[in-house]
């Protein structure tokens, strides 16, 4: 929980700090040998639209957090056997380790793409551009995470076994995988912003799709989600890392944007004949 709170946090300081680089930059006269050689920049951003837009995202992504105590509700477990077959046999899982080296790998697929992309395109307008995108995929990605956890209350897998707190609030946020869905957004929209600006690569999915089954393995391992939970967040994390950043692309034959409306903001769809 504390962990997404300072990724947000982390998320904005890094913005801060890659727009003064940018801005610093323009004003020294400064180019990249990179961006002076190709057209690295494939998002388009429009501040009074997304900056709302990851504002309340990232609300939603921490204040549950805050308010855990309050919105989740203990109760009664239940015959594990009403369990479907397959969740089942998570049943009672726990690994503290194993649930360790998910953090980590969670923080990993989170970081690195971020680390990469800076050293790929330099401290500019350019990665500002990606980091916006990247922070709206995973503000959006924990919001809706939250809003089903919060919601379903489904208890985790280990809090079956013996001499576990039934009482803890955080046992009853199994439905869907958090981190199978942080993982598979993140590099996701990592994948999506390689190949839409060296063109169509296997690889990326390829490293999207290992971390994100490993990912789940770890989590049902650990006892920490269900098979179930796994699956649907592994869905949700590709949809918002892929979704989001086609929202922002700036180029090619087929266009889908967010534009500023009378009332909000209108999904606008071009097509280039």
């Amino acid at each position: 929980m504390v962990k997404t709170a300072s990724l947000l946090f982390l998320s904005v300081l890094l913005l801060s700090f890659s727009q003064a680089r940018a801005e610093d930059q323009e004003e020294k006269g400064i180019t990249s040998k990179k961006a002076a050689s190709r057209e690295l920049s494939v998002y388009q951003i429009i501040p009074w639209v997304d900056g709302p837009v990851l504002a309340a995202a990232s609300a939603g992504a921490v204040l549950p957090l805050y308010y855990e105590s309050t919105l989740v509700h203990p109760h009664a477990l239940g015959d594990p056997h009403d369990i479907n077959s397959i969740d089942r046999t998570a049943v009672g899982n726990r690994n503290k380790t194993v649930a360790l080296f998910s953090h980590l790998q969670v923080a990993m697929a989170i970081a690195v793409p971020m680390v990469l992309d800076a050293k790929d395109v330099g401290f500019n307008k350019t990665l500002t551009e990606d980091f916006v995108v990247y922070a709206q995929v995973l503000a959006i990605n924990s919001a809706l995470s939250n809003a089903a956890r919060y919601s379903v209350q489904r208890p985790r897998p280990d809090v079956y076994r013996p001499g576990a707190n039934v009482n803890d609030p955080g046992e009853f946020l199994s439905f869907y995988s958090g981190h199978v869905a942080s993982t598979v957004s993140a590099l996701s929209a990592a994948s999506m912003t390689y190949n839409y600006r060296y063109g169509r690569h296997w690889w990326p999915w390829a490293v999207t799709f290992v971390a994100g089954v490993t990912e789940a393995a770890e989590r049902t391992v650990a006892g920490r989600h269900y098979y179930s939970d796994d699956l649907v967040g592994a869905m949700m994390g590709a949809t918002v890392g892929i979704v989001v950043p086609m929202l922002h692309h700036r180029r090619g034959p087929n266009q889908i944007s967010l534009a500023p409306a009378e009332r909000g903001a209108q999904l606008v769809w071009r097509r280039v004949f």
